[in-house]
């Protein structure tokens, strides 16, 4: 019965809260890593003093009234209650303390959910947790803390000059935390200097890049392509994929004998078998059962001399010597008499007919770009290939392929240029977009980013669909992650 409670028995959860030292206490060094930046004294202060005033100007109307009815009340207290204009006096009063008691209560939950307040809106200060770097909470985080600063204001100026002003300085870990924030928890950061804890994407993405491991190089891997020069070393041969055309393991051509007598290594084309291997292909040049073209030559095959003794067999070997063993002699071949030259029909004795007409050959393409395009760092990128764009950027198997769906015109596989844009919070991914060449312009495609892309043409954005080009013109706007570039010349 023991064994089956231990079997269903459910461990609590246990959430693991990163940046804890040995004994449990956060690490500065690990929210100095993340980007988090502590507030300035002055600035925790002016966000105090700003609140302060707020409260002040509301309770202005409440404390006039109420030192009037004190008066009212001290001069004829039987008459007080009987005056018509009681409700007016009264009025003030109400109004001023029902909206002290609605701007406390927002600030306290405002404080414990999003860790702002008014006074450290403006002065771009946030609250967390010092353990968890999240929201503070509601009772701990705002309830204890604005009570222990509203205790310092019983004694006038020195309290407030001690408890907020001073006892920041007295921190030992220098981040600003004074004894509110050490009863509460809390710590205050400052968001315009540094990282802002309540931006979930950008805390998700400085935890990981401080917790993983990034690799920015891709390891190399062999390269599977038949390599273009045959007689180099074979590093990697497939076995029976060399007659598809896929992937050939290429083998050093022999020395062939010219028709001069030397030799040369002369290295076959693409896509040829193997030295030593009859082509069974039909030659490209030679059309099948055209008018006036050579037969192909047969091979020659050695005639016996006629010189040749009876005893000597076929095969070349002549009789035992005295030794007693059979010596090897080559076989004689005889002369082939080439055929008259009236016999055999040559390319050159068909009928001359209409000659072919010449192929006009166009001007070269021109090195001017396809496009500019200005980084939000300055750098400028002339787009005359199909171009990438990423924090790593890479060629893949889809790097030069791209389509414009109006034209129906594609760019194939070609020159690749690689654009690398430096970016420390990793909003752009390694291969985040791509500029490709269409017909009538540049393209831009999204390679499936993480953060994704967009362009923003005369103040509209417009994302990007994953895979699907879309057409770029010169003015427009091309954000990816949190990097921007804009299009000058298209």
């Amino acid at each position: 019965m023991s064994l089956s409670n231990d079997i269903w028995e459910i461990p609590a959860q246990i959430t693991d809260i990163e940046g804890l030292d040995a004994q449990g206490r956060p690490d500065p060094a690990y929210a100095q890593a993340l980007g988090l930046v502590p507030a300035r004294t002055g600035m925790r202060v002016l966000s105090t003093l700003l609140e302060l005033v707020v409260a002040l100007v509301i309770a202005v109307p409440g404390t006039i009234a109420g030192t009037n009815l004190v008066l009212l009340s001290a001069a004829d207290p039987a008459g007080l209650l009987a005056r018509k204009d009681l409700i007016w006096i009264l009025l003030p009063l109400i109004v001023s303390y029902a909206l002290m008691l609605i701007y406390t209560i927002v600030q306290l939950i405002l404080h414990g959910l999003k860790g702002v307040t008014l006074g450290k809106a403006v002065a771009g200060i946030r609250t967390v947790n010092v353990r968890t770097l999240e929201k503070p909470g509601f009772w701990r985080g705002a309830v204890v803390r604005y009570l222990i600063l509203a205790v310092s204001f019983l004694v006038p100026l020195i309290g407030p000059l001690l408890v907020i002003a001073l006892s920041p300085l007295f921190d030992a870990e220098r981040r600003g935390r004074g004894w509110p924030d050490r009863v509460a928890a809390t710590w205050l950061v400052d968001v315009r200097r540094g990282l802002n804890p309540y931006d979930a994407k950008r805390m998700r993405i400085a935890r990981k890049q401080i917790t993983t491991e990034v690799h920015e190089a891709a390891p190399v891997l062999p390269s599977l392509a038949t390599p273009t020069d045959r007689d180099a070393p074979a590093v990697y041969v497939p076995t029976g994929r060399f007659s598809g055309g896929v992937v050939g393991a290429h083998r050093a051509t022999a020395p062939t004998p010219s028709s001069s007598g030397a030799s040369a290594a002369a290295p076959a084309a693409p896509g040829a078998p193997f030295a030593g291997v009859p082509s069974l292909a039909t030659p490209a040049s030679t059309p099948v059962g055209a008018a006036g073209s050579a037969p192909a030559e047969a091979p020659s095959m050695p005639a016996p001399a006629a010189s040749a003794p009876a005893s000597t067999p076929v095969g070349g070997f002549a009789p035992p010597t005295a030794s007693g063993e059979a010596a090897w002699q080559p076989p004689t071949i005889a002369p082939v008499e080439a055929p008259a030259a009236s016999a055999v029909p040559t390319a050159s004795a068909a009928p001359a007919g209409p000659a072919a007409p010449a192929v006009p050959v166009g001007p070269a393409a021109s090195d001017a770009p396809r496009a500019v395009l200005v980084i939000d760092n300055g750098e400028r990128v002339e787009v005359r290939a199909a171009t990438l764009i990423g924090r790593a950027p890479a060629a893949g198997p889809s790097a030069g392929a791209g389509a414009d769906a109006s034209t129906g015109s594609a760019t194939g596989e070609g020159e690749v240029q690689l654009v690398r844009v430096p970016d420390e919070t990793r909003s752009v991914s390694k291969t985040h977009v791509a500029i490709l060449l269409s017909g009538r312009g540049v393209v831009a495609v999204d390679r499936g980013s993480t953060n994704g892309s967009s362009i923003v043409r005369e103040g509209a954005e417009h994302p990007l669909t994953p895979g699907h080009p879309a057409e770029l013109r010169a003015g427009d706007v091309l954000r990816f992650g949190d990097r921007s570039l804009r299009v000058e010349q298209a």
